[in-house]
């Protein structure tokens, strides 16, 4: 069935071809770049939670991403509820800002 309708599309030109490999190419490294971002994030706010700093950077309940937790049991929860808030908010972070700044930022919910 796919093949079938894979055969009903016109050929791609050389052009085409050239222009459609790169923005593939450019989704994977953005696609790998937002990945390496994320788990930053969660890592930093990981380090923040077992911390014994006076902070409330990373402890649950605290932060504005924390109002889009639904569950934090299992992996990655504050890159979760951070994704929700982006995607309410239409917010696109630049992901490759990796400082403790912007983690700070993103955690209480100031659009950087």
């Amino acid at each position: 069935m796919v093949e079938e309708q894979l055969s009903m599309l016109p050929p791609l030109s050389e052009e085409e071809a050239e222009d459609l490999a790169k923005q593939v190419a450019r989704f994977k490294e953005y696609a790998k770049q937002k990945r390496s971002w994320e788990n930053a994030f969660q890592k930093w706010s990981n380090d923040q939670a077992l911390s014994e700093k006076n902070t409330h950077f990373g402890a649950c309940g605290y932060g504005a991403i924390c109002d889009y937790c639904s569950d934090n049991s299992y992996g990655r929860p504050c890159v979760r509820a951070l994704n929700i808030m982006l995607t309410k908010k239409v917010i696109k972070p630049d992901y490759s800002d990796k400082s403790e700044e912007c983690f700070k930022n993103w955690f209480d919910g100031r659009e950087t």
